[in-house]
């Protein structure tokens, strides 16, 4: 029975019975040592009936290998690897070491776990000590848990206080100490004996942690559990509780004779529990056979099958703590010995290197080898480590500063960018060769870039690059390639145009480095110019002669800057199916990004908003914060669209706050133009020209915020002419009309020629209006074209020329009830009723309409035959979930099977 914890079991209770039922729940227990975590796991497990249970605690030793506690964990399901998906099992394995190296990362594995865990439902699924968890494995299963939904699978955590851990995004239960009733109900219950005074002391000293509570009277001799002897461990002054608790530990442990001490101090730094290897290396420090008997006697250390542990982790700290130094190093060498003997390599390698004094470079040698073994896991975390600890014991400069290099570049991709930058500074303190000062540059620019100093970056990339253009030209090429981008992310075109030519210069024309030109051009304000340079590389990924994936997602982003919405859709639907099918889920909520604004271009709302939100979900599971705010904008534009005030205003409005603090103008312009139209279908003109003035004010010279602008001109001119001030629209017309007539397309000189009606009168005005209607005719936009048509209807029917009116009001009707433009619609509505039309009452819905975004992503792929378990590995979910998903959308949908989903026209 546990004391005082009724509320936090039955927080558990009700996750294992909703498990029962089907539903999934994960929970992180946070709280210091010895406060009750463990137990309250416990209670878990014993409650668990019906479920089936994995469990494992984290190992410090382990913190470094890449997946150690993942595979631990499923090590007894791992013969159920086969019902997952191919490409999720060949990742699992490939983590595990059972199959081929791949770097598919801890997201697609992530992915696999949550396939095999919901495959067991239901299930119990235990992880104490979470803070100690490799990266890798704390990524894979955070991924997983926050995706569980109707799985029937419980994901328990437990962490210390103030532990690292990256569980960030699932729910927590802080665990406080116990109040005074339930504290001395409990030390009563394992110590009755005590002296009134001594019990006072204990309650006091224990702050309500239940480990102290029990161990701390553990400590005592009889003559001080009764009062007669005051107990040294109470005269420590101001420590903090977990040291006095693990001094009354090493109290007890310095009782014991010298071989048990032995036995506890290799089993303490050995830290994995294996028997076997703990065993041998006592044996080599002479302990002997009898000593793991008494160590079990004195309750600090207990044996099951062929595993060892600590009562508590404080026992081990204490052992380790209370050790001389030459101990220590005894220990760890006598433990290489075994793991070699065992063949073990990359333990052995760790052990080796606790072990040394002094510079070696035989183990050096070794840890870089495991290193290596660790990168083709894509477990960078363990490679940094590895190889910093390497460098360390590197006696040779050179090498030395190699290691560090590798290590400084590993940091990067494992997001400690302070650990980056450190050991880049480190790296390029050892060597001047050039070679070396490159990578060191672009580690460090990665940095700068990742904390959102784009223009620091460039800069960096720029002088990085230039020694190595001639004996390195590729690399060179690459880092100047990252200069123009980071240039145009931090609006500076000078820095661009330096970046570009030298690009220029270095790789010659590359589609490429011709386009990125084109965009520094762009930025510099020379729009016919820059042109034909980007569309180079828009037109070479349409033929599909752009490899990478980074690379065909700037040649989108070309087709956006150019106007051309069908171009980018070509590039980034294919990008987006292939990063699905590959797993990479890292680069999908940039991409998926990209392609929910083109499909916001293009008319196709609903589709955007499904592409938007599970941008945001990606985005959040695989910790790109960064690129959240983007995607709510993207919502908030939908949500304006269909006249949302409070769902546009709740995501725009705190995105657009946070981006112009930190400066991010491409966030700040998207999101004050989701604002401003939505004053603009509420017929609030004025607060919409406010809104674009103040963000084209705040753009400055920028040009990215410019840019992003300029696709919103025609709201600027229509708020500033509505509202009586159309003197304030010139500036952003003019640039419009530049970029227009550059851009050559049909639906910009459209809107450009809708704007000209707009600041125009009388007949001018009907000529402008009735060639924006011919250049709308050549395609793109739907959106725009409606609105031309519906201020042209406008016109019209003010000139009594009813009937053409209606010609072109019910076209525009027609698009914004297709796209769920609610006040746009019903002000087309409203002219056609003017006009002297009947009828004109809203549309109903449409059944899409009744489903959620992901239900109609479900129910989309659904109707092409594919299986749940397909459905699943495209949307990274469980089968289960998509099962869910159906069950929900068929009754909104009118349909009771799969069949008949494929004759709704989805």
């Amino acid at each position: 029975m546990i004391i005082g914890r009724d509320a936090e079991q039955a927080v558990l209770d009700g996750l294992l019975d909703e498990a029962r039922a089907g539903r999934s729940g994960t929970l992180v227990l946070r709280g210091q040592p010895g406060i009750g975590k463990s137990a309250l796991l416990e209670h878990a497990v014993a409650r668990a009936d019906g479920l089936r249970v994995i469990r494992i605690a984290g190992v410090e030793s382990e913190a470094e290998l890449p997946f150690a506690g993942l595979h631990m964990l499923l090590g007894p399901v791992l013969d159920r690897i086969d019902t997952v998906p191919e490409r999720q099992a060949a990742a699992l394995r490939s983590a595990f070491g059972l199959g081929p190296a791949g770097q598919d990362g801890p997201l697609l594995v992530g992915l696999a776990v949550l396939s095999l865990l919901a495959d067991l439902g239901p299930l119990l699924c235990v992880v104490d000590d979470a803070q100690w968890l490799d990266r890798a494995s704390a990524e894979a299963l955070t991924f997983a848990a926050r995706r569980l939904h109707r799985e029937g699978v419980v994901l328990l955590f437990a962490v210390r206080s103030g532990g690292r851990t990256r569980l960030d995004g699932i729910p927590e239960l802080n665990l406080w100490g116990l109040d005074g009733k339930a504290a001395s109900a409990l030390l009563v219950a394992h110590a009755a004996d005590l002296a009134p005074a001594v019990r006072d002391r204990i309650l006091a000293e224990s702050e309500g942690n239940p480990l102290a509570l029990i161990e701390l009277h553990a400590a005592l001799t009889p003559e001080q559990r009764g009062g007669t002897v005051l107990p040294l461990s109470y005269n420590l002054g101001p420590l903090p509780l977990t040291d006095r608790v693990r001094r009354a530990f090493g109290a007890q442990a310095a009782r014991l004779d010298e071989d048990t001490r032995t036995l506890l101090l290799v089993a303490a730094v050995e830290e994995t529990g294996d028997l076997d290897v703990v065993l041998r290396a006592a044996r080599t420090l002479g302990a002997a056979p009898s000593s793991p008997e008494r160590a079990e006697r004195s309750g600090l250390l207990s044996f099951s099958g062929m595993a060892v542990a600590f009562k508590h982790p404080l026992v081990r700290a204490a052992v380790v703590q209370d050790a001389a130094l030459a101990s220590r190093l005894s220990a760890h060498q006598a433990l290489a010995e075994a793991l070699e003997e065992k063949g073990d390599p990359a333990r052995r390698a760790w052990h080796l290197a606790a072990a040394a004094t002094g510079p070696d470079e035989r183990i050096a040698a070794e840890l870089a080898g495991t290193a290596e073994q660790a990168a083709a896991r894509a477990g960078y975390a363990a490679q940094a480590a590895a190889l910093e600890r390497a460098a360390e014991l590197t006696p040779d400069p050179v090498r030395q500063g190699e290691r560090l290099a590798g290590a400084a570049e590993a940091a990067l991709p494992a997001g400690d960018l302070a650990r980056a930058a450190q050991l880049a500074r480190r790296a390029g303190r050892t060597t001047a060769e050039p070679a070396l000062t490159a990578r060191m540059a672009h580690v460090l620019a990665g940095v700068e870039f990742e904390r959102g100093s784009p223009l620091t970056a460039a800069a960096i990339l720029l002088e990085g690059a230039g020694p190595i253009a001639g004996s390195a030209p590729a690399t060179a090429a690459g880092m100047l390639a990252e200069a123009v981008r980071n240039s145009y992310f931090g609006g500076d075109p000078g820095l661009a145009r330096r970046a570009a030519d030298r690009l220029a210069d270095v790789a010659g024309e590359t589609p490429s480095a011709v386009a990125l030109g084109g965009l520094a051009r762009l930025m510099a304000g020379e729009h016919a110019a820059a042109m034909p340079r980007m569309r180079v590389l828009l037109d070479a990924a349409r033929r599909g002669a752009v490899p990478g994936t980074g690379e065909r997602l700037i040649a989108g982003a070309m087709g956006m800057l150019t106007g051309d919405d069908d171009a980018a859709r070509e590039i980034y639907e294919p990008l987006v199916a292939d990063a699905r099918d590959t797993g990479q889920i890292g680069w999908l909520p940039n991409v998926l990004e990209h392609l929910a604004v083109t499909e916001m271009f293009l008319g196709r709302r609903r589709d955007a908003i499904g592409h938007a939100e599970e941008g945001l979900r990606l985005a959040d599971s695989t910790g790109q914060l960064h690129r959240l705010d983007h995607l709510r904008c993207v919502l908030a534009w939908a949500a304006a669209l269909a006249g949302d005030d409070a769902g546009c205003r709740s995501l725009a409005e705190p995105a657009v706050a946070r981006a112009r603090t930190a400066g991010i103008a491409r966030t700040a312009a998207w999101g004050s133009m989701a604002l401003a139209l939505l004053d603009l279908g509420h017929g609030r003109h004025q607060r919409a020209l406010d809104r674009l003035e103040t963000a084209s004010h705040g753009a400055g010279d920028d040009p990215v915020g410019l840019m992003n602008l300029i696709h919103f001109t025609g709201d600027h001119v229509e708020a500033a002419v509505r509202a009586g001030r159309p003197e304030r629209c010139g500036a952003a017309l003019a640039r419009f009309e530049r970029w227009s007539a550059a851009t050559r397309q049909p639906w910009a000189k459209g809107v450009l020629l809708r704007c000209r009606a707009l600041v125009s009168v009388g007949e001018e005005a009907g000529r402008h209006f009735a060639d924006a209607v011919r250049a709308h005719a050549g395609g793109g936009r739907p959106f725009e074209r409606a609105r031309t048509e519906l201020l042209y209807g406008e016109w019209l029917r003010r000139d009594q020329r009813k009937g053409e009116a209606r010609t072109l009001l019910r076209p525009a009707l027609e698009v914004f009830e297709g796209m769920g433009a609610s006040p746009w619609a019903e002000r087309a509505r409203a002219e056609l009723r003017a006009t002297g039309e009947a009828g004109t009452t809203a549309r109903g819905g449409s059944a899409l309409d009744r489903l959620t975004p992901q239900e109609l992503q479900v129910v989309r792929l659904a109707a092409q035959g594919m299986s749940n378990r397909d459905i699943a590995a495209q949307l990274f979910l469980s089968p289960r979930t998509i099962g869910h998903h159906l069950y929900r959308a068929f009754p909104k949908l009118g349909v009771s099977s799969r069949g008949e989903l494929a004759h709704l026209g989805l």
